[in-house]
């Protein structure tokens, strides 16, 4: 079995292009069966490449001298840029039981040599010695229905705009419809004109590296929209992150990224999905939590919110009724206009993501939405502008009807919000109309008005001043320093949102210590965490995104950042 980390294809994939982007990348293309055919007695490798831990895993399938078959398996973490690997384990597995718990041990029965490439994975083994098996060398190519990779899926750099796509100078104009697969490889920028929409059972796959850009012209709003039963998978690396953007550096100069799922939506009326306010003919909602709209990581939205309709601007990221089997992770959303990520319903999980320069809120949902985040900085900055209350989290269950259910009930742990006395307005949390949450480690500091706001009583009957509730609660959190005071207390609300905070189980306030928004050695942050007991979240024992001063999981792949 083989493990590679977001591997490279083989320099020979790549050496007839020219481009700054160079590097060929596995991605889950790559799953399924491979097959030595210049050999009748078909040995091969089953491939399994697992995005979560940059890693592939593959079962390798071959003969000892004395012809008994032997499965051995390779587990090895990928290195982005890197085409090939030397002295990779081969492990083989002896002691197990088939229908009871044995004792499997393993041991290195070779050496290989892995390289990667869009029609052949080979493998060149080194025997250990007493291990029964020879040197030998295989050039493994797809089988069982699995097919030769296009270059986007190996990310080979072009020099043609591909099919599908217009030539418009040295750059690529995407259609107006995607009904099928369309894959953006590398050596080329991809232009937005006007609503680009992925229909339902199409899809659009985005390579390392590659800028996405709307185009310069105001007499339309130019945004991406995946529409409901359509996919995108836009996965960057860390050293090649992908990039939406406009044309200028100027918040707004395109509208952004919408997601439309077939997730649950508390506004729905009638059996019918809901209606996107901003483009009425972009409908979303269903009743498949874990629908599955693709992939987003490594992933920049930049310069969002251009107008769409009269006063309505695009969020860069808007994500509605978006199903827990869409991965969203190293994300970020930065100066836009309007709202960085909004979420209307649906069950999507994020991590680590980053809201920076924002002219409003950073993560602003309602409608029902219940995912999960975890590792989530907001960074409020120094946009050009701000609205006149720029938030690090709102969040609303409906307007009017609050109590409408399915309710806006996040699970949010280990944020950082971080804002700015520059302006004239804005809340690091305020939660509204019905809407609860539970967050734990949460870091909140530097806003304009207040921390915390529990704004009415629709919210704050979710819980009590003397004990915090299933639908609503803080715990292990972190209150810092805030212009217009850390609470907003009124005696007209139904209890003291000091006292309601201050029950919640290992809360604290004071001065965080942070540089920019990581913690400095002496930050009082660094510990008091406790993630929640959920297979999702990753164990913590400090508050906010960033363990240390030194675990900057921002650094390299985000901009207008300090890092």
């Amino acid at each position: 079995m083989l493990s590679i980390r977001k591997t490279l294809i083989a320099a020979a994939c790549a050496a007839a292009f020219t481009s700054s982007v160079s590097a060929s990348v596995v991605t889950e293309a790559f799953d399924g069966a491979w097959t030595n055919v210049a050999s009748a007695d078909n040995k091969g490798l089953m491939v399994d490449y697992i995005p979560s831990a940059n890693l592939v895993f593959s079962a390798f399938f071959t003969y000892a001298n004395d012809g008994s078959q032997i499965w051995s398996v390779v587990a090895v973490p990928l290195v982005d840029g890197q085409l090939d690997y030397t002295n990779v384990d081969v492990l083989k597995y002896t002691g197990g039981q088939f229908s009871a718990i044995g004792s499997p041990t393993q041991a290195v029965i070779a050496k290989a040599n892995v390289s990667f490439a869009c029609d052949a994975i080979t493998m060149d083994i080194t025997p250990a010695n007493g291990s029964g098996v020879t040197a030998a060398n295989f050039v493994f190519q797809p089988s069982l229905g699995l097919k030769k990779l296009t270059s986007g899926q190996c990310n080979e750099p072009i020099t043609a705009c591909p099919a599908g796509t217009t030539a418009e100078g040295s750059d690529c104009a995407l259609p107006a419809s995607i009904a099928n697969d369309l894959i953006l490889p590398a050596g080329k920028k991809y232009l937005v004109r006007g609503q680009v929409s992925v229909q339902s059972g199409g899809s659009l796959t985005i390579a390392p590296g590659v800028t996405v850009q709307g185009v310069n012209e105001a007499s339309q709003a130019n945004f991406i929209a995946v529409l409901r039963g359509g996919k995108i998978f836009a996965e960057g690396t860390a050293t090649q992150p992908i990039t939406f953007t406009g044309p200028t550096a100027e918040a707004g100069s395109w509208a952004g990224l919408v997601i439309a799922g077939n997730a649950t939506c508390n506004e729905a009326t009638g059996g019918q999905p809901c209606q996107f306010e901003a483009v009425p003919s972009i409908t979303y909602g269903g009743n498949d939590p874990a629908d599955n709209s693709g992939r987003l990581r490594y992933v920049r939205i930049m310069y969002a919110g251009q107008e769409v309709a009269p006063d309505e601007e695009l969020n860069a990221l808007t994500l509605m009724a978006v199903g827990s089997g869409t991965q969203i992770e190293y994300v970020q959303v930065d100066n836009g206009l309007d709202d960085g990520f909004e979420w209307f319903g649906g069950s999507v999980n994020v991590r680590n993501v980053v809201c920076s320069n924002m002219a409003d809120d950073c993560f602003d949902m309602a409608q029902g939405y219940n995912g999960k985040g975890q590792f989530m900085l907001a960074y409020q900055g120094t946009p050009a502008s701000f609205t006149s209350d720029p938030h690090g989290i709102e969040l609303d269950n409906t307007d009017p009807s609050s109590t409408t259910t399915p309710i806006t009930q996040p699970q949010f742990s280990n944020m950082t919000l971080v804002g700015s006395a520059a302006v004239a307005g804005g809340e690091g949390i305020r939660l509204r109309r019905g809407g609860g949450g539970n967050f734990t480690n949460l870091v909140v500091t530097g806003y304009a008005d207040r921390c915390l706001n529990l704004n009415d009583a629709e919210t704050m009957n979710l819980a009590s001043g003397t004990a915090q509730g299933a639908r609503l609660s803080f715990t292990n959190s972190f209150m810092g320093g805030c212009v217009a005071g850390t609470f907003e207390d009124s005696a007209s609300d139904p209890y003291a949102i000091s006292a309601f905070y201050g029950v919640g189980a290992g809360n604290g306030s004071g001065d965080p210590l942070l540089s920019g928004f990581l913690p400095t050695a002496a930050s009082p942050v660094l510990s008091g965490g406790d993630a929640p007991a959920d297979g999702f979240f990753v164990p913590t024992n400090y508050r906010g995104a960033f363990a240390s001063p030194s675990d900057n999981w921002t650094a390299g792949w985000t901009v207008n950042i300090p890092n």
